[in-house]
């Protein structure tokens, strides 16, 4: 590993891809299946709640379900999504594929999502990029908040000196818990109110990084 090299750390929905279209589809096909319900999800429902904890998509999606129907209903969904989207995949931002093949010669490249336990793996089977990637987490695998997850591959992988890009609010403050500085992606879902460097192009990450 470039134990030298600053690691560089990735969300994903809004900073690698935008699967929020296969993603609505994927819960409309579920829960037309299991309930009867008929297009019941717009992508507008699911941009609303791209990036947060399996827990408050429950809530946000099924208000109407007691909590632990809605909870069981929401896992089920992303255990359809997953198989959906490994075969369809999302959508890559530009110049992703290319500008991670040139920073992963330099620094080590890692995932950290809020996803459940199974979206990490589907990106990689439907677009070519998990080479690049030396390691991952999700918060469906360890149950730990995005900022304690960042610090838990950092730790196992013993890194020194990090940052984490993404774009949303969530990520900032994890970013703050983490300690580690922060790198805002304009192009994606979110807005924050504070960032230690700005990209409103991915590529633009190979001139960023050269700051930190």
């Amino acid at each position: 590993m470039k134990k030298d090299k600053i690691c560089m750390i990735f969300d994903m929905d809004g900073t690698l891809w935008d699967a929020t279209q296969g993603v609505t589809d994927a819960y409309n096909a579920y829960l037309y299946q299991k309930k009867g319900w008929h297009n019941f999800l717009t992508h507008e429902d699911i941009v609303r709640i791209t990036g947060l904890e399996i827990e408050e998509i429950a809530n946000a999606l099924f208000p109407q379900l007691e909590p632990q129907e809605r909870l069981q209903l929401t896992k089920e969904c992303m255990v359809y999504e997953n198989q959906y989207l490994s075969i369809h995949g999302g959508t890559l931002y530009p110049h992703v594929e290319e500008t991670l093949a040139l920073l992963s010669q330099e620094h080590p490249l890692m995932i950290v999502t809020n996803a459940d336990d199974g979206y990490v793996q589907a990106m990689f089977a439907a677009h070519a990029i998990g080479q690049y990637f030396l390691d991952f987490e999700m918060y469906g695998r360890t149950q730990l908040v995005k900022g304690e997850n960042i610090r838990l591959i950092m730790k196992r992988n013993q890194i020194q000196k990090a940052v984490y890009i993404g774009d949303t609010k969530k990520d900032q403050e994890a970013c703050v818990l983490a300690n580690v500085p922060f790198i805002y992606a304009s192009y994606g879902f979110g807005e924050v109110d504070h960032y230690d460097a700005k990209i409103d192009r991915f590529d633009e990450l190979l001139s960023c990084i050269q700051s930190f």
